[in-house]
């Protein structure tokens, strides 16, 4: 079972790039899928357009039974205690930020249900980050009422921050027959997608990114 998501977002270095992730993949994963409770990993990174400066922002996946896994111990209880080449290889980070998330729903085109397991696997995502600075309701009943049914064939994963400073997580995955969202709070959609654009702020300045999955 896995409805839970460590999430972590980050830009590397261009020169140390290569051994980073080398690293990441054969020695990092399998060292945090050997932890109870660890289900799974995705590691995707962005399309060149995606970004305003040109640098690719990675953004990988833990899925967990629940948040409880992340938290015991936490990522703060963890950093103290990484040996030498796990403390150097976080140096390749920039602008990196994690979120501990758990799942509120799915849709696949059927309408939002609740799913005690859950995988991000598909070959290319969308992904938003977002806060709607005190509009909850509001902003889940758009999402649901409005965003929803413009994205057929896309399957949505809304996910709910219990750790870090994003609220609300939001992943468009699709297949390779079916066009991406283009855009996510679009004030020109319509007078009720402007409200929502209106008090939404996303912290990765963008408010929709295309990703492409490089692991497994």
């Amino acid at each position: 079972m896995s409805n839970a998501i460590w999430m972590i977002t980050y830009q590397l270095r261009r020169e140390r790039e290569a051994p980073y992730l080398e690293w990441f993949h054969e020695v990092h994963v399998p060292e945090k899928l050997a932890r109870p409770g660890y289900s799974w990993v995705s590691h995707y990174r962005s399309t060149t357009e995606s970004t305003d400066d040109g640098i690719p922002l990675y953004l990988a996946m833990f899925g967990g039974e629940t948040t409880a896994v992340f938290f015991n111990p936490s990522p703060a209880q963890l950093a103290p205690k990484q040996p030498p080449e796990t403390r150097d290889m976080m140096t390749c980070r920039i602008n990196s930020q994690a979120l501990i998330l758990t799942s509120e729903w799915v849709s696949a085109g059927d309408g939002p249900r609740n799913v005690n397991e859950f995988q991000v696997d598909a070959e290319a995502i969308s992904l938003t980050l977002c806060d709607a600075a005190g509009n909850e309701m509001d902003f889940g009943a758009w999402l649901v009422q409005e965003h929803l049914p413009s994205v057929s064939g896309n399957t949505i994963h809304k996910l709910l921050s219990s750790s870090g400073d994003v609220r609300h997580a939001i992943i468009h995955t699709r297949t390779a027959d079916t066009a991406p969202p283009y855009t996510f709070a679009d004030a020109v959609e319509s007078e009720w997608s402007a409200q929502v654009a209106n008090y939404l702020k996303y912290p990765l300045d963008r408010s929709l990114i295309a990703m492409n999955r490089i692991f497994p």
